[in-house]
């Protein structure tokens, strides 16, 4: 009887129970872990962006690690945080993944490469303290030399997995965890020819965002366009442009460059496929000169980029080197490339196209005889003819298209009704025609003060255009009469502005606009300089 009157007291006393299966809650702390993702890296994110529904887990052990027994295991939420509760004092290893990128790079035999960096810069990649690591790019991973060698290799490994955390009773412990490939640069590349095939071909049709936007802000900068229909454009008519604006912003400097980034993608994912892929290659070459040409009308020198990442330490090239590398792409391009489109591609690249954009840039370079060589190839190829005013932009098939770029959605607002010609059927943008071939001619025989041979050109776009044909007594009349076509002929469609400004009349046309000299060239956006602290703005901003 006494005991079980003691059991009962000592029942009453700890709470006890028969049925009562729930353990006390062992003390211990919270662990957080932040998971970013490397394959999302540029200069203004240097560990990646951060990742949802990555798993982390945590393991007491290698040995639990080897068996695939974490002791805890999350998920991070959609600001790429996964937390621990109670989780008892003690160290734990961290491995997280998302389906193939992860912070462990086993090699097969329970080891790995270790790292926690990513390469920031190429001055970094390329300084002599840093362990010589094979085909490195800014954004990828920068691993340690366990051995000690100066170059990273598959010596320099250990056991899996390397980064751990130390849980505290009653304490939050937080660390910061990168994921991604052991090459996260050689990892995003194309595998076969056919994947090449279909992204750069997405992507030249992609660039006729660019050109779409490109030729309105070029338009609303002239004399061809107010922003009177366009209210959001007026920083632009009235040339209180900043380099904080959104057009600026998203069409050159986040639009472009990724283009740029992704054609680079295929061209070095082509040098490592190999095999016949010389056509492929000259498409890509040349659909960056396009949008590297685009960029150095409006901005100058430009930072050049050959790679799929920005690196943070990267600057602008000279005006030289820009246009240089532009024609040297050009170039490249032009002997691989076919003299007209096929008919299922219509949007692909050609010797017409190549040879236009040689003669734009000797524009700006203001070289005469270099304008007439190209536009006199194309003139004599017998490829295209000048169709009838009101035929042009109802069809991209019709026999004065030398380039255009499909829009899936067609004309969109406020492009839609930005890009008027005066009542005519209008269905497209194309980028480039027929009619600034001989406009380009035209021109250039003025510069050299051949008169005759300006004649012919203006006279073959006066009479398309149902007009008589024309002589002239001095070559100032007939400079002015291809001003007055360039206006007519080539309306709305992203020639105006940059016309102005390499035949020095910008100033004379739009200073009643609020036009200055220094506006010859747009501002670098703003958030590029913080990004890229090598660039420099240009003159006036």
């Amino acid at each position: 009887m006494k005991k079980l009157f003691t059991l009962s007291l000592l029942c009453g006393l700890w709470a006890c129970k028969k049925d009562d299966k729930t353990p006390l809650p062992l003390p211990g702390g919270s662990v957080q872990i932040t998971v970013y993702d490397a394959t999302t890296w540029d200069a203004a994110n240097r560990k990646g962006g951060r990742t949802q529904e990555a798993t982390v887990q945590l393991f007491a052990s290698r040995a639990d690690y080897l068996a695939k027994k974490p002791a805890f295991t999350a998920t991070t939420n959609n600001i790429g945080l996964a937390e621990f509760k109670q989780v008892p004092a003690g160290s734990y290893f961290i491995v997280a993944f998302k389906e193939d990128k992860s912070n462990t790079w086993d090699n097969g035999k329970g080891q790995t490469w270790v790292s926690d960096t990513i390469f920031q810069t190429e001055a970094e990649i390329k300084a002599p303290q840093t362990p010589v690591q094979q085909n490195a790019i800014a954004g990828d991973f920068r691993f340690k030399d366990l051995n000690g060698d100066g170059m990273i290799s598959e010596s320099d490994v250990t056991e899996a997995p390397f980064t751990s955390i130390t849980a505290a009773i009653d304490s939050t412990i937080s660390k910061d965890i990168i994921i991604g490939y052991k090459s996260n640069s050689q990892a995003s590349l194309y595998k076969s020819f056919e994947e090449v095939d279909v992204a750069l071909h997405d992507r030249i049709s992609g660039i006729s965002y660019l050109h779409r936007d490109a030729a309105m802000l070029d338009g609303i900068l002239s004399d061809d366009a107010d922003c009177r229909d366009f209210p959001d454009w007026c920083m632009y008519d009235q040339f209180t442009l900043s380099a904080s604006s959104s057009v600026i912003s998203w069409v050159f400097w986040e639009n472009a460059f990724t283009s740029i980034r992704e054609l680079n993608r295929t061209l070095i994912s082509l040098q490592q496929i190999g095999g016949d892929n010389a056509a492929l290659i000259a498409q890509a070459k040349a659909a960056r000169a396009f949008v590297y040409l685009e960029l150095s009308t409006y901005f100058g020198a430009l930072p050049l980029v050959e790679k799929t990442t920005i690196p943070g330490d990267i600057s602008r090239a000279s005006l030289e080197e820009t246009r240089a590398f532009i024609k040297k792409d050009l170039n490249d391009a032009l002997p691989s490339l076919p003299d007209a489109p096929p008919a299922n591609r219509r949007t692909e690249l050609t010797t017409g196209a190549a040879n236009m954009m040689l003669a734009r840039l000797a524009l700006l370079e203001k070289n005469p005889v270099t304008m007439i060589s190209y536009t006199d190839k194309i003139i004599s190829s017998g490829k295209y003819t000048l169709a009838d005013s009101a035929q042009v932009f109802v069809s991209a098939s019709n026999s004065e298209i030398i380039w255009n770029q499909e829009q899936s959605s067609g004309l969109i607002s406020p492009f839609k009704e930005y890009f008027v010609r005066g009542g005519l059927t209008v269905n497209f943008l194309p980028v480039i025609r027929y009619t600034e071939t001989y406009l380009l001619n035209a021109l250039a025989h003025t510069m050299i003060n051949d008169i005759d041979g300006a004649t012919e050109a203006i006279n073959k776009i006066r009479t398309r255009g149902k007009k008589p044909a024309i002589s002239f007594t001095t070559i100032e009349d007939a400079r002015k009469e291809v001003d007055a076509l360039s206006k007519e002929e080539l309306y709305r469609e992203g020639f105006r502005f940059r016309y102005l400004v390499a035949t020095g009349q910008a100033m004379q046309v739009l200073s009643s606009k609020g036009y200055h000299e220094y506006n010859a060239l747009l501002p670098v956006y703003m958030d590029k300089l913080s990004t890229y602290p090598n660039l420099y703005q240009n003159v006036g901003y």
